[in-house]
C-alpha cells in the first residue's frame, strides 16, 4: 500500500494527458491524407528559452504579453504545465486539386509563389494551402478534445507556437501551435486569475481596446462609432483613428525586435541542434 499526494497524482496525470492529446492528434481526420503533423511535448526547463522569447516580444503585443504572463507564472510556480506542441508545414501541395482557395488559380502557382516568397510571417509562415489547414486544424482540436475527457484544461495558442518557432522548435515546420495542459485548477486558460494582478487595471483595459476594439463599439448606424473606453463614454466620444505609426512607435517596435532577434540568437543553435542529432 502507498500514500500519494493528490498534488503529485495530479502532476503525474497532466503529463499522461498530454501523451494522450499526441495520439488524439495523430489520429484526427484528414481531409487530404496527406498532411505530416509533428508533435513535442515541452516541460521543466524546455520551456524556459520559450519563455524567454515571448517576454522579449511582449512589449509591442498585447496578447502575447498575457500568454508569457500565463506560462510565467506557472513555471515559476513549478507547477506541471505542459506545451503540447503541434506543428506542419502548410506552403507547399500536392493535390492538384486548384481549388484556388489559397488565392492562387492552381496548386502549381501556389507552390511557385511560396518557394520564392515564403516567410515566417508573424504567427505562421505563408502562403498556406486551406485544406492542409483544416487537417492541421482538426489535429489541434483534437488533441484539446483528449485533454478535455480527462477534465485537464487545454489552450491552443498560435502566440506560444511562434514563440517556440523562434527559438528553433519544429524548423521544417511553417505553422505551430502550442496547446498548454495543465496545471489543474478551473478554468485557469480562461479566467486567467493568475494575471489579473500581474498589470495594472488600466493596462488591462488599454489592451483589450486595441486587441478587440469592436467589443467596446458603439452601434455603428452613425458610420462613425465611437469606442465606450470609459464609464461616461458619451460625454467625451473617442473613435479608433487609422494612421501610421509615428517615428517614436517604429522606432520602440524596432528596438523590442533587436532584442527578440537576440533572444533568438542565443537559442536556436542549442535547439536546432537536437534535430541534427536525429
Amino acid at each position: 500500500m502507498a500514500r500519494i499526494k493528490g498534488g503529485d497524482a495530479a502532476r503525474e496525470a497532466v503529463h499522461q494527458a498530454a501523451g494522450l492529446a499526441a495520439v488524439a492528434a495523430y489520429r484526427a481526420p484528414q481531409l487530404t491524407g496527406r498532411l505530416d503533423i509533428q508533435i513535442e511535448i515541452i516541460t521543466g526547463e524546455d520551456q524556459d528559452p520559450i519563455i524567454e522569447f515571448a517576454g522579449a516580444l511582449a512589449p509591442i503585443s498585447p496578447v502575447m504579453a498575457f500568454d508569457y504572463q500565463t506560462m510565467k507564472y506557472f513555471r515559476e510556480k513549478n507547477a506541471p504545465l505542459v506545451c503540447v506542441l503541434i506543428g506542419a508545414r502548410l506552403d507547399r501541395s500536392e493535390l492538384n486539386w486548384d481549388c484556388g482557395g489559397c488565392g492562387f488559380p492552381t496548386c502549381a502557382e501556389f507552390n511557385q509563389y511560396a518557394k520564392d516568397n515564403g516567410g515566417p510571417g508573424t504567427l505562421f509562415g505563408g502562403p498556406s494551402c486551406l485544406w492542409k489547414v483544416q487537417d492541421f486544424a482538426a489535429a489541434c482540436d483534437f488533441a484539446c478534445a483528449a485533454a478535455s475527457q480527462y477534465r485537464v484544461d487545454a489552450r491552443p495558442m498560435g502566440t506560444i507556437g511562434a514563440a517556440c518557432g523562434g527559438v528553433g522548435y519544429q524548423p521544417e515546420c511553417t505553422s505551430r501551435i502550442a496547446v498548454l495542459l495543465g496545471p489543474p485548477g478551473d478554468f485557469i486558460f480562461f479566467s486567467r486569475r493568475q494575471n489579473r494582478d500581474a498589470f495594472p487595471i488600466e493596462q488591462h483595459i488599454q489592451s483589450l481596446l486595441r486587441t478587440s476594439p469592436t467589443h467596446w463599439q458603439a452601434f455603428p448606424g452613425s458610420t462613425k462609432p465611437c469606442l465606450k473606453a470609459k464609464d461616461d463614454w458619451w460625454n467625451e466620444m473617442e473613435y479608433v483613428k487609422w494612421e501610421p505609426m509615428s517615428d517614436a512607435e517604429m522606432g520602440f517596435v524596432n528596438e523590442t525586435m533587436g532584442k527578440v532577434q537576440q533572444v533568438a540568437m542565443k537559442h536556436v543553435p542549442n535547439i536546432t541542434a537536437w534535430y541534427k542529432e536525429e
